[in-house]
């Protein structure tokens, strides 16, 4: 069935704690920038359930097709269909300005330059005390939280050796490089991680 073919079950199990974190994260914010929105299922979700905010979904263009169907079928006026934003490609594209930006289970998938790109992304569109946030697991003062976990970047380096879980002070000092400062870091489920950037300046 095709709504199987654009289901991920991960999102089911982390989209109610990120949703509440979420709505007390971005009070008064409007417009949102999602980096690898996957299926789009997260950004149905949460827009369904914000109906304040803008949320622009964007991935590669070859991902576009499950995140065009479910933004269509979900009929959501405040979300918008898929920009094609590839990090290491065309990031430097994008020139719209954000409240907030989101990607969710990125920086493990992306090679160590493609991350600190992502974070120039979201340090350049970002308005002054706009925040960026950032979910997926990560390693803590460089070791592994838990060996699920190491297991899970082993199987990432025998696919990719640049892919592999990041270090949470490597990500607050690649922030820092871009005018942002570690605002919030919240445990979550499945030994994952919310970490929350604010911008510093316009």
């Amino acid at each position: 069935m095709l709504m199987d073919k654009y289901h991920a079950e991960s999102t089911k199990r982390n989209r109610s704690p990120i949703l509440e974190i979420l709505k007390k994260e971005i009070k008064g914010s409007k417009k949102i920038l999602e980096i690898g929105s996957g299926t789009g299922q997260h950004a149905v979700y949460f827009t369904k359930k914000m109906p304040q905010i803008s949320w622009q979904t964007s991935d590669r263009s070859i991902n576009h097709e499950p995140i065009k169907y479910w933004v269509k079928r979900s009929n959501l006026k405040n979300l918008i269909l898929p920009l094609d934003i590839e990090i290491g490609v065309n990031e430097k594209n994008i020139n719209d300005v954000y409240d907030c930006v989101f990607s969710s289970n990125t920086s493990h998938i992306m090679s160590l330059i493609n991350v600190k790109r992502l974070f120039v992304l979201a340090g350049r569109v970002l308005n002054k005390n706009g925040k960026f946030f950032l979910y997926g697991p990560f390693k803590i003062n460089f070791e592994f939280t838990t060996k699920s976990n190491e297991d899970f970047h082993q199987k990432l380096k025998a696919e990719d050796k640049l892919m592999g879980l990041r270090d949470i002070d490597e990500l607050n000092n690649y922030a820092r490089e871009n005018n942002m400062h570690k605002y919030a870091f919240y445990e979550m489920p499945a030994n994952n991680y919310l970490s929350i950037w604010k911008k510093l300046s316009a």
